[in-house]
């Protein structure tokens, strides 16, 4: 395959500055169509891009055929049913996250995968974010990581009032940007859930706006995950400890290791945040034709993150 044909879904902030800005730059790339039921978006986004194939059903953009892969980034509720006729037409997929708002709407997209043989792949980026991988390297070296922390912040007061969410999304807000931190630290970790402990609530507002768990993975390693949105601005922050080193990172935008020997500042050269690695990973399995593979996430990998968020949201304490 010398360039791979990618049919875009969603034509908003997600998908024009990050993956269809990102995809623009790379030489075995052709940005073949994109699809958006809201005209001034669709539109928009072709003109910016020079794309000619404009749909506003997703139905319509696969009869029409031409492309080899999509990206979905849809509003954050819609992801998973976007997601899933492409899916089921053996089209590979890298869907934005969440890749739907539970386990069980994730598992759909598993199961029509498996049956198609489509590439599944969920746009987790921090796992890409070379600070991360710096930091997860020097740990690895020495050993397991033992202990991690995920933190992330924003604030429902501004969430409510700015009108962009629905209320599924504003009473679920863990899957929309903390669950970033769920899947971050995860991924860091390298092992499955063995128990947790957790506790959900709503502290100021009619939706959720606490969430707190401490999770015990089956290598031993002992997380706490915290997305508050009580307060009045977005704070994203983890941590992860390992034999005699710890690596610290805020933003992701800055961070850094300490050893016996030192501080090591960690870097993020091309200040993607790892989207450009997570896309560029993408399009090398779909055209090379390999599977999706660590470190990014496929959907059986993104389920098990999902599965944590649903033990996170059913902790409810009213």
């Amino acid at each position: 395959m010398n360039k791979v044909r990618v049919g875009f879904i969603g034509c908003g902030g997600r998908n024009r500055r990050g993956h269809m800005s990102q995809m623009s730059a790379f030489e075995d790339v052709e940005m073949a169509a994109v699809c958006d039921p809201v005209d001034g978006a669709r539109d928009a986004a072709a003109d910016e891009f020079g794309i000619a194939a404009r749909y506003a059903s997703i139905d319509d953009m696969l009869d029409a055929g031409g492309i080899d892969a999509v990206v979905v980034a849809t509003p954050a509720h819609l992801n998973g049913q976007a997601a899933l006729p492409c899916l089921e037409r053996g089209i590979d997929t890298l869907v934005e996250k969440p890749p739907g708002m539970s386990a069980a709407e994730t598992a759909s997209l598993l199961e029509a995968a498996n049956q198609t043989g489509a590439k599944g792949m969920v746009g987790f980026q921090r796992r890409f974010h070379p600070m991360v991988t710096q930091a997860r390297a020097m740990i690895e070296e020495r050993g397991p990581v033992t202990q991690a922390l995920g933190e992330f912040h924003k604030s429902i007061t501004s969430a409510e009032a700015s009108g962009k969410f629905p209320d599924v999304m504003l009473d679920n807000a863990l899957l929309e940007t903390p669950i970033h931190a769920i899947d971050l630290v995860r991924a860091v970790v390298g092992s499955d859930v063995a128990e947790i402990h957790c506790a959900t609530r709503r502290a100021i507002s009619a939706h959720k706006d606490v969430y707190a768990a401490l999770v015990v993975f089956e290598n031993g390693c002992v997380a706490q995950l915290m997305a508050n949105y009580t307060g009045p601005q977005r704070l994203q922050r983890y941590e992860f400890h390992g034999r005699d080193i710890s690596a610290y990172l805020e933003g992701i935008t800055q961070g850094f290791a300490l050893t016996h020997d030192g501080r090591t500042d960690l870097h993020d050269p091309n200040g993607s945040g790892g989207g450009i690695e997570l896309d560029r990973f993408f399009i090398d399995c779909v055209r090379n034709d390999t599977p999706i593979s660590p470190p990014a996430a496929d959907l059986s990998d993104a389920l098990k993150t999902m599965e944590l968020a649903d033990a996170i949201l059913a902790g409810l304490r009213e």
